[in-house]
């Protein structure tokens, strides 16, 4: 059995939209033997591994028992995960009625906390001793551009100090600062979507300085034609979800750690 063939990637959300192309591009690679299709639905999940070639396995970010119940699952199955894509996501529409305050919590608990359990979940496969060159990759967004918040907060996002811990508790205060109505005088700028993949980037840096054995990165698929952008993207997703498969496919040696890439290069945070 070849090197190749044993390796393991997950890609979140990948039942359609960027999710589906980059699950679609890691199976074309042929750099893994198994790529898993971690979804929600189960029916659209089933659909899409077949017609790509993955396999599907159920998982809703932000419940906790699902996510252990699915990390137990690829430890029992497979036994390793060299790359983990974290593709799943939600944006609420600007035409939605659910007022701003309790659009909040929901975006954080998926884009943010639900991102870092599944990680922390998978982290002991993906740092297993029989793991070589683990990969994250953490679909993030232009949106979640360092400089939409105050000086004194792009500080504490980008300090080199900042742990998981911290970066959950300046998403914390985000919230606590919408509930109370005050968030953007003190410092936030006004949205949800932005401040949670502001916080996944920050949290993608804070990764790769804890665990140098691994690659971890953060990406801008950009304004891609999906569901999430109510198909008013003028991006191909699957030319947006080569910015993701670019950070896995890259050889090792070649590969940064710590980076944000857009638009199938480095770019400033």
């Amino acid at each position: 059995m070849s090197a190749k063939s044993q390796r393991v990637a997950v890609v979140t959300g990948a039942n359609k939209g960027v999710g589906f192309h980059i699950a679609e591009q890691i199976v074309k690679s042929g750099l893994f033997g198994t790529v898993i299709m971690a979804c929600r639905d189960a029916g659209r999940g089933q659909a899409a591994a077949k017609q790509v070639g993955g396999i599907y396995m159920p998982l809703e970010v932000g419940n906790t028992a699902s996510t252990h119940a699915f990390a137990e699952a690829v430890k029992s199955n497979f036994g390793r995960v060299d790359c983990l894509v974290n593709n799943a996501a939600i944006a609420f529409k600007a035409a939605d009625p659910t007022p701003f305050v309790q659009q909040t919590k929901p975006t954080l608990d998926i884009n943010l906390r639900g991102t870092l359990e599944v990680t922390e979940a998978l982290l002991p496969l993906l740092t297993n001793s029989c793991v070589e060159d683990g990969r994250i990759v953490n679909v993030a967004s232009m949106a979640g551009r360092l400089r939409q918040v105050s000086p004194l907060l792009q500080a504490a996002f980008s300090s080199p100090e900042l742990t998981l811990n911290g970066v959950r508790s300046l998403a914390d205060k985000f919230e606590a600062d919408v509930a109370a109505g005050n968030h953007q005088a003190n410092g936030w700028s006004n949205s949800n979507y932005a401040i949670s993949k502001l916080a996944l980037i920050a949290a993608t840096n804070v990764l790769a300085r804890q665990y140098p054995g691994l690659r971890v990165n953060a990406c801008c698929p950009g304004y891609c034609d999906t569901d999430m952008s109510s198909h008013k993207g003028t991006r191909p997703p699957a030319l947006g979800a080569r910015n993701a498969v670019l950070l896995v496919a890259t050889p090792a040696a070649q590969c940064p750690t710590g980076a944000f890439i857009q638009n199938e290069k480095l770019s400033e945070w």
